[in-house]
């Protein structure tokens, strides 16, 4: 039997805002958020929008973004809100009419000037990731599921969040205080254990 306080989620002293990312407790079970690490990419009056880092579509960028010729950019689901929108984030602050969202990192532009990066090889899977789709909460929404330990709050840095996606919600947990330590270790589902 699993104590389950070890859930409780007791140094959620990081607020949400943009920049910041949401990790989910490790038995939040659903199909776009269970383990996912999710991107804060807008705050506007107490609403927030976000994009989950982790959670790969099976299709590349060239499947739904014409002019594409590298085909080796992963397309990523943002979460379950218009998933017919094609968002990014990157690290290029020359792109025009992308949006700072914290430190070194933006999210969307010009399309035309995204393409030729990406074609060009400048932009790769180190400074950029695309995304259909998006997360969203309604004003006090998101506040109400981290009081009610849904969600960890963490801050983190760019090399982070264009890492590879295939470990990042455990990786996620070295972010953080270390009594989530043992969350790397908890089972997917404890009733099969």
């Amino acid at each position: 039997m699993y104590d389950l306080d070890i859930l409780r989620i007791i140094s959620n002293d990081v607020k949400p805002s943009e920049g910041k990312l949401l990790i989910s407790e490790p038995l939040l079970n659903d199909e776009y958020f269970g383990r996912s690490v999710v991107l804060i990419v807008e705050e506007l009056k107490d609403s927030f929008t976000g994009l989950i880092l982790n959670l790969k579509s099976g299709k590349k960028l060239s499947d739904v973004m014409d002019g594409i010729v590298n085909d080796k950019i992963p397309l990523y689901y943002g979460g379950p809100v218009a998933q017919d929108v094609l968002f990014c984030i990157h690290t290029f602050d020359f792109i025009s009419g992308s949006v700072n969202i914290g430190g070194d990192l933006y999210i969307g532009g010009d399309f035309d000037d995204i393409r030729e990066l990406v074609n060009s090889g400048y932009a790769n899977e180190n400074n950029i990731k695309f995304f259909l789709g998006n997360s969203g909460w309604a004003p006090g929404q998101l506040n109400d599921e981290i009081v009610f330990n849904s969600w960890l709050v963490a801050s983190s840095a760019d090399e982070f969040i264009f890492s590879s996606d295939s470990d990042m919600w455990r990786r996620s947990l070295d972010l953080v205080d270390k009594r989530y330590e043992i969350w790397k270790n908890f089972p997917v589902d404890p009733e099969l254990n």
